[in-house]
């Protein structure tokens, strides 16, 4: 017993070392390629679209990682191949911000083309490979299970630190006197490549560790079975919304890449629009699921489908500002620390150490304490209502700020991180980028509360179509989330001009809390829905995880 427990703790370390380094690229990436195109002449709305069409790839290709894995080649190879397109995405994008080359084309294949893919394999099926090593004999693996879940989350957050706190300083300001300024955005790719081929090579090491188990395949078909039910209700009405929504899907997808490289007000509403939609008619159809006939898992699956939507996307777009507001605020105040300019992204820390310090808290302490204080049990509603409404805050908070910012003399010290203007890099403010913590840190807070228990709803939703939920749940956290965002984005272009002074950024993040308080209405309907009890519906968590958890057993 004492054997396998160890076999168990050194395959679970093998699986948290590629998403503590896939963590590291991903968010050196999102971190630094805002700056990058920034001084290749994208304008400050542009580059965040782009910034945002990289995560929404990267997430909507999590349903191919989760189609190739359930049906074909099962989540290790899985894994192991598309880990290998990442590593290659991120050599390609380090040869393409190499000073003597600078390509954007390539920048571009790069992050796009395999570095998104290789997210796409990577990101639906690690979470659940890892959960998979605890065996269902052993006493609470459901507890353990679930407690993976918040810890992996903050092994991205640790990869977070990294990312944030060195590798986008490397990337914006070099490493002097071993890294020139001119090539830190190539030394800090360089980087993140290597980490993730160590890690691909840790992974593979740990291959005998591996439960057997974990490595099949499903024998049985689950998408087409699933695509056939779906297609069968056609003739009634809730079908045909359901219908309409799945298709909307893929062509949401495009839209959005679409506004990107070819920018109109007609496109961005027509984009806007169709994201609404879509994410309108998979929740009418699917809040009830008896129109599909009799509970199986296929309806297991679909009954969860309104509450993951909801609650990743009122969450995500707010938590996508720190890639974009957050990170073009801190960028024109003072950034100056230690005689060095610091990135904006440096800031995100303030959203990594809340996760870090608060996940163990939350586990171990903060539930059981609020338990007791409320005499009743803490859902996974509870949290989700809780993490949205200390988002709401972060925009509150920033959009404060940044009136604070304005009303402050402008100094003449050009900022790195800022956009290109006539005369160089836009000019601080004179007050420090510090502030920005606090937005950062109740983002941070909020995301403890959301993500990691939205991943634990889909894992649990029936154990035949984890990756597949999985990937759908990745899908609603960064895909359709940054679908709404590069739609806002645009939208809100004249209020994010290059130089913010010149705009009216607060305007901004009151959207953004105008769009969570609906986003709170609606997922407290469907959660509603969701539970076969209507008054009790905050104490009733969902019947599907208590039945698929005795079925693993």
């Amino acid at each position: 017993k004492l054997g396998l427990t160890c076999a168990m703790a050194i395959a679970v370390v093998c699986i948290v070392v590629i998403e503590l380094c896939w963590s590291v690229g991903l968010n050196t990436l999102v971190s630094t390629m805002k700056s990058w195109l920034q001084d290749q002449g994208f304008s400050n709305a542009d580059s965040s679209s782009v910034h945002q069409i990289f995560t929404l790839l990267s997430f909507a290709l999590s349903f191919l990682g989760g189609i190739v894995a359930e049906c074909y080649i099962g989540r290790y190879m899985t894994i192991l191949i598309f880990s290998a397109v990442y590593v290659a995405g991120c050599a390609l994008t380090a040869v393409a911000a190499n000073p003597g080359t600078e390509s954007i084309p390539l920048f571009m294949i790069g992050i796009l083309v395999l570095t998104a893919p290789g997210t796409g394999g990577v990101k639906p099926n690690i979470g659940t490979f890892g959960a998979d090593q605890f065996d269902p004999a052993i006493e609470e693996s459901v507890r353990r299970k679930e407690a993976f879940f918040m810890y992996l989350y903050v092994c991205m957050s640790v990869g977070s630190v990294i990312a944030f706190g060195f590798l986008a300083n490397v990337a914006t300001a070099g490493l002097p006197p071993y890294i020139p300024k001119e090539y830190g955005f190539f030394c800090a790719y360089i980087i993140m490549a290597s980490l993730m081929a160590i890690a691909l090579l840790v992974f593979t090491v740990g291959t005998p560790f591996y439960r057997k188990e974990s490595f099949e395949k499903n024998t049985k078909p689950v998408l087409m079975p699933a695509v056939r039910r779906l297609l069968g209700g056609h003739r009634q009405t809730l079908g045909k919304v359901a219908l309409l929504g799945w298709l909307l899907l893929p062509t949401l997808i495009i839209l959005s890449v679409l506004q990107v490289f070819h920018p109109s007000l007609s496109l961005t509403i027509v984009s806007l629009l169709v994201d609404l939609v879509c994410i309108g008619c998979l929740c009418v159809a699917h809040h009830d699921n008896s129109w599909l006939g009799e509970p199986d898992s296929i309806t297991r699956c679909l009954d969860v489908v309104p509450k993951i939507i909801v609650g990743n996307v009122t969450f995500n777009v707010v938590y996508n500002t720190m890639f974009s507001l957050f990170y073009s605020q801190a960028c024109q105040m003072d950034t100056r620390f230690g005689g060095r300019q610091l990135s904006g992204a440096f800031f995100n820390l303030g959203d990594a150490f809340p996760v870090i310090i608060l996940t163990p808290l939350l586990e171990r302490f903060i539930v059981t304490a609020a338990e007791k204080l409320l005499r009743r049990e803490v859902t996974s509603n509870m949290k989700v209502l809780t993490g949205i409404s200390v988002a709401i805050a972060s925009q509150l908070t920033a959009a404060g700020l940044e009136y604070s910012r304005r009303s402050a003399n402008v100094l003449p010290i050009p900022s790195n991180c800022a956009p290109l203007g006539p005369d160089g890099h836009v000019r601080m403010s004179a007050m420090s980028a510090f502030w920005m913590v606090l937005p950062y840190a109740l983002v941070g807070i909020g995301e403890v509360l959301v993500n990691p228990v939205l991943w634990h709803v889909a894992y649990t939703a029936d154990p035949a179509m984890k990756s597949l939920m999985q990937a759908f749940c990745q899908f609603a956290m960064g895909g359709l989330p940054n679908a709404i965002s590069a739609a806002l984005t645009q939208a809100t272009k004249s209020w994010t001009p290059n130089n913010l002074n010149d705009g009216n950024l607060p305007m901004v993040y009151f959207v953004n809390v105008v769009f969570c308080l609906a986003g709170c209405a609606v997922y407290v309907l469907v959660a509603r829905n969701s539970c076969s009890k209507g008054k009790e519906w905050l104490s009733s968590e969902d019947s599907g995880e208590e039945t698929s958890d005795s079925e693993m057993q």
